[in-house]
């Protein structure tokens, strides 16, 4: 039997009341609701935010995900006119970028009194490129600002020990010292000698006259090392600027020697350290008169020692202390080189007896700047140009004196070969 139970009238009506009551909070409240947040809203984007303006963004992809981009040439790497100022480097632009970047468009102001004088606005993009401080410093010796495109230069005194203790030195012990490291021209050659704890960075290699105390003044030593019997080796990787075979040129008061692509490819100046022991040798006389060591260096042009083959004697006549007295610049062994192949190089400087001191390193590239006609480019791995102006204000800047300065006539726009950590 089902049980109906009937609701009252009274209780009906009363249950609709309340079914009214609770629409008409529920719906002012979702009104409520809405008008505080769109108060919130107001004082959080309005008020307080305030208006912003549109920006651009670009975008460069990374390197290793934009296509292969053909890598500049070398005339590009190297050629700068001949007179800007040696402390700026011109401004170059090179783009690595697999899309097209957009940029706000700049209004830059120019003087009515311009008179002809440009403006340029360089915007570097992508990684590399020579834009990217290769600089124009390192004359002389070096400076101290690392980094960049420069050779690391140590300084060692071969007359004490790395600990300051004084050692027996005479000019036939430097030479059979150098004699020794050149063998293999391994840095711990040289590790039981002092120090230098200052580096230095050059970017050519260009000094023609001034005197032996200049070195241990430049290297911050000039308080604990006489000017003589010292030795500065400079290293680093350099990046070959064209494809072609080319020779080192140069010569060095007392010793100038490189090593290319781990091989010694010149050795020059009054003394000729690989010689040392060998009969009528001049490595074993720190102070050989320059009769004699224009001779030796005359018949190692002549082909007539066997480790110097391919050597060349070069004479002009701006040149006339290494004319007079040693016959020339010396032209080392032929190297056929690559262009952006990267070769290892290392540069020998040494003063033995002390007293006038100098050096000088040129190349020239076979076809180009001629071997017939003996035009030089400077060895150089920045932008840097030294002139006799330049050299007297840096070496008087260390307190010391030079002779009369005899530059070699160089190309101006010589190619770099830029240095790579």
């Amino acid at each position: 039997m089902a049980l109906h139970i009937q609701m009252s009238e009274e209780a009906e009506a009363e249950l609709k009341k309340t079914a009214a009551r609770n629409k008409a909070s529920s719906t002012l409240a979702g009104i409520l609701f809405l008008l505080l947040g769109g108060l919130i809203l107001y004082f959080t984007v309005i008020l307080i935010a305030g208006p912003s303006d549109p920006e651009f963004m670009t975008y460069t992809p990374p390197v290793e995900d934009a296509p292969p981009t053909p890598q500049p040439t070398t005339q590009d790497l190297s050629s700068k006119p001949s007179s800007p100022s040696h402390d700026v480097a011109p401004s170059v632009i090179v783009a690595v970028g697999a899309a097209p970047v957009q940029m706000a468009m700049v209004d830059v102001p120019v003087s009515d009194d311009a008179d002809g004088t440009g403006l340029e606005l360089g915007v570097g993009m992508g990684t590399g490129g020579l834009g990217d401080g290769l600089g124009s410093g390192g004359n002389g010796l070096g400076d101290g600002k690392g980094g960049g495109s420069s050779l690391e230069g140590t300084f060692y005194d071969l007359k004490q020990t790395r600990n300051g203790s004084p050692m027996a030195n005479s000019p036939n012990e430097t030479a059979r010292v150098l004699n020794d490291f050149i063998k293999t021209w391994n840095a711990g050659g040289l590790s039981k000698y002092y120090q230098s704890p200052t580096k230095l960075y050059a970017s050519n290699f260009c000094l023609p006259s001034c005197k032996a105390e200049y070195a241990p003044a430049a290297y911050q030593c000039k308080d604990k090392v006489k000017p003589s019997a010292w030795v500065a080796v400079y290293r680093g990787k350099v990046k070959a600027p064209y494809t072609g075979t080319m020779r080192f040129v140069g010569t060095g008061d007392d010793v100038l020697m490189v090593r290319f692509n781990n091989k010694t490819v010149l050795e020059a100046g009054w003394c000729i350290p690989s010689t040392y022991g060998q009969p009528g040798d001049v490595g074993t006389r720190g102070s050989v008169n320059n009769a004699e060591a224009k001779a030796y260096h005359q018949a190692i042009a002549d082909g007539k020692d066997n480790n110097h083959k391919g050597y060349e004697f070069i004479t002009r006549p701006e040149l006339g202390k290494w004319n007079r007295e040693l016959g020339g610049l010396t032209a080392g062994e032929e190297i056929k080189v690559e262009e952006g192949k990267t070769y290892p190089v290392e540069i020998l400087i040494s003063e033995i007896p002390g007293g006038a001191f100098g050096f000088v390193l040129l190349t020239q590239q076979k076809g180009q700047t001629g071997y017939d006609n003996n035009k030089f480019d400077l060895f150089r791995t920045n932008f840097s140009c030294p002139s006799a102006a330049d050299l007297e204000k840096l070496i008087s800047a260390e307190g010391c004196s030079m002779g009369a300065m005899e530059m070699p006539v160089f190309n101006q726009d010589s190619p770099i070969w830029v240095a790579t950590p």
